[in-house]
């Protein structure tokens, strides 16, 4: 019998004021719980002066333009670890954001890390907590709050497994995973999986993968492990100042990059704040649109049970996984609280639909709605301030904003299904940690 997980959560009672660092008028234009497009989102609050920008060194890339906004030529994913919209994003409550609030702090870095893979997620199914602590946002982690309230904050984004790091990494790839663990990294498996990168590849679109050592996500696809397209993590920065991106860009980081607990968090912060530097100076900016987002729930506490919409074999959830934030921003993406249902598998649709890309092959990513529907070509949003400076973040609202109800969770709960190969064949689906 299907485990339907636990029961749709609502608004923890309380909101926690966050001191304003602007007088300005009130920010975040609010989503509705539906699928609703973003285009005309109004944008409250002090607004920084745009940076300089100089002429891209090379032209657009190869297929750029041709997707569902015109004028996107770039779309990079960026992808940091082990923390929910809880943990990170609490002060936000003012603004309206779905958020508990009230936890205990914790302390930065962060003291150990704690169980988050499907073992210790099953638990938290069953009991409805784990690790109950809350970031300070606005102090600890003022650029991440700026994107959240200047760009399209999705509050109710889910990581696409109940697990920890691998599998939740290659659905944000390729919308499918084999595992549902963390392979050996000695001799680790490869599997001949379609993949985003692969897509572009076949489009003829450019991309690269920026990686930490070991190439790691992508060196378990075999299309693309041996690619001269997957590079390491510094080169990006390299690529952004020099105006030469490509269409499609991944970045990972090593360890306390990617905020990984016990990592401090704002080494991570900084070197995201670094990275969109680069393409603001490489004149970028505009024709760029950034998916920030953390690959699990990290083993922290959620006040929101997420839809059960896959079951292993076990008939335990398996997704959505916990809620993972998911910042979207850029040039062209006005400011957003969006309540909708997403998941992993919503980014690499995402980047398909602003690339042009065509079907994956992969039902799970070629029937998601995507998030394209939050670019705005006709916006002009200007970019954070550069690296170092001071954050001036929007005015709360006066009175604080209410959280908007839950979305309809979609469902009913279906069979995890077999993993598709780019040969046509298939593989059993992840039920390799059985409960």
């Amino acid at each position: 019998m299907v485990n339907p997980g636990r029961r749709v959560g609502a608004a923890a009672p309380g909101r926690a004021n966050v001191t304003p660092e602007a007088t300005a008028a009130p920010a975040g234009a609010r989503g509705s719980a539906g699928r609703q497009s973003g285009a005309g989102s109004t944008r409250g609050g002090a607004r920084p002066a745009k940076s300089p920008r100089k002429a891209p060194a090379q032209p657009a890339p190869d297929g750029a333009g041709r997707g569902s906004r015109p004028n996107i030529e770039h779309v990079v994913v960026l992808v940091q670890e082990n923390h929910t919209m809880d943990h990170y994003f609490s002060g936000l409550a003012p603004y309206g954001v779905n958020v508990a609030t009230g936890w205990p702090r914790t302390p930065n870095p962060p003291g150990h890390d704690q169980p988050h893979d499907r073992h210790a997620y099953y638990r938290w199914l069953q009991s409805g907590h784990a690790t109950r602590s809350q970031v300070e946002t606005t102090a600890v982690l003022p650029l991440y709050a700026y994107l959240a309230l200047t760009g399209a904050l999705l509050e109710n984004h889910c990581s696409g497994f109940g697990t920890n790091s691998t599998p939740n990494h290659m659905l944000l790839v390729g919308g499918q995973s084999p595992t549902m663990r963390n392979p050996p990294r000695t001799a680790p498996p490869v599997w001949d999986m379609p993949s985003v990168p692969g897509l572009a590849e076949d489009a003829q679109v450019s991309w690269r993968c920026y990686t930490a050592s070991g190439g790691y996500p992508v060196s378990f696809y075999t299309q693309l492990r041996a690619s001269p397209n997957v590079v390491r993590t510094s080169q990006f920065i390299t690529d952004a100042q020099g105006g030469s991106l490509p269409a499609l860009s991944y970045v990972w980081r090593a360890s306390p990059a990617d905020e990984h607990p016990p990592a401090d968090v704002t080494i991570g912060q900084d070197a995201i704040w670094a990275a969109v530097d680069a393409v603001v100076r490489g004149g970028l900016w505009d024709s760029t649109v950034f998916l920030l987002t953390w690959d699990d729930w990290g083993g922290w506490d959620e006040h929101v049970a997420t839809p059960n919409v896959e079951h292993t074999a076990d008939g335990i959830q398996c997704a959505y996984g916990p809620r993972v934030p998911l910042l979207m921003f850029g040039g062209a993406v006005p400011a957003r609280i969006d309540s909708r249902w997403c998941s992993h598998v919503s980014v690499p649709k995402t980047a398909i639909q602003l690339l042009g890309l065509g079907r994956l092959g992969v039902p799970r990513v070629d029937d998601d709605p995507g998030l394209d529907d939050l670019v705005d070509t006709t916006a002009t949003v200007p970019p954070p301030p550069s690296p170092g400076t001071t954050i001036v973040l929007p005015r709360p609202p006066a009175p604080p904003r209410a959280a908007q109800p839950l979305p309809t969770p979609p469902g009913p709960s279906v069979p995890t299904p077999n993993v598709l190969l780019r040969s046509g064949k298939t593989l059993p689906p992840p039920n390799d940690v059985p409960l």
